[in-house]
């Protein structure tokens, strides 16, 4: 094999374990809550019709690390938006900054290093590399020292953070591993509907409406859970 091919492959592998490492495999009535900003927020469902092992994979935004993102298991339920649909959001200003260090992380290691690798440009692969590791070592520190804001323990905050430097693809996601110690509790539409701007929109109701689908589909014949999720997609169906 060419030393061209195995830069290629080089950069390909990089890229694809950021990928792998960011994505998450959900069970039924699990979902995805990534936070776009203040008082907006975007539900995910990932792959409704395709499961691996009982689990839909779901990708969040690749493009953007440094938005928090938690795991929600979710109920449906049919009654409109009220205030509190939004309470027990765990956003900490810290996320903030964390945010900011893996976003420089993910286009230091995610994008330049692989494409100075396609460039031939090996001294400023290195460069990146090497950028990336006192990136890696600085979103770790600020993990480690805000964990409390995370919920998590130092110990517990110290191995995400270790995980982020022996492999270097994976800091990019450090603030996505450091909200997985939280699981939220939602109501959906309620919950959608509640953010701000467009999140729970159109496209939220779409989406939604082919998970509850999938959900009749599997409910196995009982007569109460079909009937409160019929409930819901025509209200779902009705607001399209």
């Amino acid at each position: 094999m060419t030393t061209d091919r195995l830069e290629l492959l080089l950069a390909f592998g990089i890229v694809a374990v950021y990928l792998l490492d960011a994505m998450r495999f959900l069970r039924p009535r699990e979902a995805l809550v990534e936070r776009l900003g203040d008082r907006r927020w975007r539900v995910l469902f990932g792959a409704v019709r395709f499961e691996l092992a009982g689990r839909r994979p779901a990708l969040p935004n690749p493009l953007r690390p440094d938005r928090a993102l938690w795991l929600a298991g979710w109920r449906a339920l049919d009654a409109p938006a009220g205030p509190d649909a939004a309470r027990g959001l765990p956003v900490a200003a810290s996320a903030d900054v964390l945010g900011w260090v893996c976003l420089a992380a993910f286009i230091i290691v995610v994008l330049v290093a692989p494409a100075m690798l396609v460039a031939g440009q090996g001294l400023w692969f290195a460069g990146a590399i090497g950028g990336g590791y006192l990136v890696a070592l600085a979103a770790g520190a600020v993990l480690v020292a805000r964990a409390g804001d995370f919920g998590l323990r130092r110990w517990p905050a110290a191995g995400i953070a270790v995980i982020g430097v022996i492999c270097l693809p994976c800091a990019p996601n450090l603030l996505r591993a450091a909200c997985g110690s939280r699981t939220l509790s939602i109501e959906l539409p309620a919950f959608a509907q509640a953010s701000a701007g467009t999140s729970g929109g159109a496209g939220f109701r779409r989406r939604f409406a082919r998970v509850l689908r999938n959900e009749l589909a599997a409910s196995g014949g009982d007569p109460r859970q079909e009937e409160a999720l019929r409930a819901v997609l025509d209200r779902v169906e009705a607001q399209a």
